[in-house]
């Protein structure tokens, strides 16, 4: 799992248009303070959070990712007593304030996760990457080396290995994304490609594959970019490996959080997948895990049993 690591402030705006508002407000009159807005730090980075989402349910994880000094205990403290290895290279730490309300936007600066790439990583690391059951690159939107690192990848490890991408928000980087998906239809650079709605209906317009409906669009992406896509979303997930896409429907409940729900829903789908589920069960564990996630008191993924309980 590669490569980013974010410190997250969570800032609880229950309707961000309000909190927006009361801020304009305080500045009209020259500035001041706004209280009793509830705020947490916590880890983040999809990398950082799919790794903790991946050992929690079990998993023995590699994270190869950075930080500066001051933030090594926010990164390394989630991971105590999990089968998880973690390896720091030493780029600042990214910086996310991230406010919730009925969406989640997030306001950014990405320290090391901007400039990541293969270069940084070692013999140590290429032979535990080469020995892995699956190898996983996220926040491809955040990193500028990120498409020099998915070439990395393949050329180092061969065209069988799996490789998994992510690739965040990259609504400011469509042409970039564009040249990604050229280049995938001949050198295969990823097998599995996670998306959001979104990402995927995006995706779907830059690739030129078109379709109506998300369930129409993850079949046309897979079949056009030879690899399995998965998207999530509030209301189902889809999953597609070169034929008809699989749908399975989400239960609505009230969310105390969003951000890091996707990591979730997709360590649970890698879970599900590395064990053998068929496609209706993987996406119902999915959907069962990030559920747990956003409803939980604490920003925390769940266990393999708190999910299976969770499906009855």
């Amino acid at each position: 799992m590669m490569h980013d690591f974010f410190v997250d402030r969570f800032v609880e705006a229950g309707t961000i248009g309000a909190v927006l508002s009361t801020v304009d407000s305080k500045a009209e009159i020259g500035g001041g303070g706004v209280h009793g807005v509830r705020q947490l730090d916590f880890r983040g980075g999809n990398a950082v959070n799919l790794a903790v989402a991946l050992s929690t349910l079990g998993l023995r994880t590699l994270l190869i990712t950075h930080s500066d000094e001051d933030h090594l205990p926010l990164l390394r403290n989630p991971f105590k007593g999990l089968p998880a290895e973690v390896r720091v290279k030493p780029l600042r730490a990214g910086l996310t304030v991230a406010i919730e309300g009925r969406v989640n936007v997030m306001l950014s600066d990405n320290g090391g996760a901007g400039n990541f790439g293969p270069e940084l990583l070692d013999s140590n690391d290429w032979n535990d990457i080469a020995s892995a059951g699956l190898v996983c690159s996220v926040n491809w939107a955040a990193n500028a080396r990120g498409t020099d690192l998915l070439r990395a990848l393949r050329e180092r490890t061969g065209r069988t290995k799996a490789i998994f991408l992510g690739t965040s928000d990259f609504s400011d980087r469509h042409g970039q994304f564009r040249d990604l998906l050229r280049l995938q239809r001949r050198l295969k650079l990823f097998n599995w490609l996670a998306l959001n709605e979104i990402e995927a209906t995006a995706a779907a317009r830059l690739s030129e594959t078109g379709g109506k409906g998300l369930t129409e669009i993850c079949s046309i992406l897979s079949l056009a970019l030879g690899s399995r896509v998965d998207i999530h979303t509030r209301v189902a997930g889809y999953t597609a490996d070169g034929g008809a896409a699989t749908r399975r429907p989400t239960r609505i409940v009230r969310a105390r959080r969003l951000t890091g729900a996707g990591d979730v829903w997709d360590a649970a789908s890698i879970f599900g997948k590395l064990n053998g589920m068929e496609d209706g069960g993987r996406l119902d564990f999915a959907n069962a895990a990030a559920r747990l996630y956003i409803t939980a008191s604490e920003p925390r993924p769940p266990t393999e049993k708190q999910v299976f309980a969770e499906l009855g």
